[in-house]
């Protein structure tokens, strides 16, 4: 029997968060956001144009995968607000996640806080997100242009014990005392409505967010949630050069 052989990103660590924020660890307290609406798409696109931006420490999912998340907050302790970002899903050892690449907030406040917290790379920009009768659209203008239209159609709802949503925890790059890791945002959901459609990106401006060489190709699956979420302070960073099973992964 042939050995086993993992694949891997193939973008050196060193490359890794050259302009990443340094994390405010002092807050250790929980943030309850009722109510938010959630959309989460996922795209494949070409294995060939992942590996080079994934970090030496991540392993690819296989296929290649995209995702997009938009969140709408109407109300909270951090004020109403949206926020989307975009990453390639990844693992740590076997643990799913994405590694983010771009980030957007409507509200320069919170986005400010996402990025302390959790080293999202938040740019201040409008993000819009509509449920009507018959999809759930989501934009992002920067400076007065579209560069992300999600659109996701023929939507079913989810009843039952299926009616929840397995998001992959997002891993930012971030300053700590003993240099850049990659840092991810840890949350709780408690679903209260769930639906599961055909995504579609009409329009995708690849550079303006984050990588002109990564671009969904093919469809995977839609979802629109409303969930109270729990956000959690970080607990666990990982070197971008030294994968989790050989002991990258730590504490903080």
């Amino acid at each position: 029997m042939s050995a086993i052989e993992l694949l891997y990103g193939q973008r050196s660590g060193d490359t890794v968060g050259l302009n990443a924020t340094t994390l405010d660890l002092s807050s250790r307290g929980e943030v309850s956001l009722p109510a938010v609406e959630i959309h989460y798409c996922l795209f494949e696109l070409p294995m060939a144009h992942m590996l080079p931006r994934l970090p030496e420490s991540l392993h690819p999912s296989i296929p290649a995968i995209l995702g997009i998340t938009v969140w709408r907050c109407s109300a909270g302790p951090l004020g109403p607000f949206s926020l989307a970002w975009i990453g390639l899903a990844c693992r740590t050892g076997i643990k799913p996640r994405h590694f983010i690449h771009s980030a957007f907030c409507d509200n320069e406040e919170v986005g400010r806080w996402f990025k302390s917290r959790y080293g999202f790379p938040c740019q201040t920009a409008l993000v819009h997100s509509l449920e009507t009768y018959d999809r759930i659209h989501s934009r992002v203008e920067l400076e007065g242009t579209p560069i992300l239209d999600l659109e996701t159609h023929r939507l079913q709802p989810l009843v039952g014990l299926g009616a929840m949503v397995k998001y992959s925890p997002p891993l930012n790059p971030a300053r700590l005392e003993n240099g850049v890791a990659l840092v991810q945002m840890e949350a709780t959901f408690e679903f209260m409505r769930v639906a599961r459609g055909v995504p579609h990106a009409p329009t995708y401006a690849a550079a303006a967010l984050g990588d002109d060489s990564l671009r969904p190709v093919y469809a995977v699956s839609g979802t629109f949630a409303v969930a109270n979420i729990g956000l959690h302070p970080p607990r666990f960073s990982l070197s971008p050069r030294l994968p989790a099973e050989q002991g990258g992964a730590k504490k903080i």
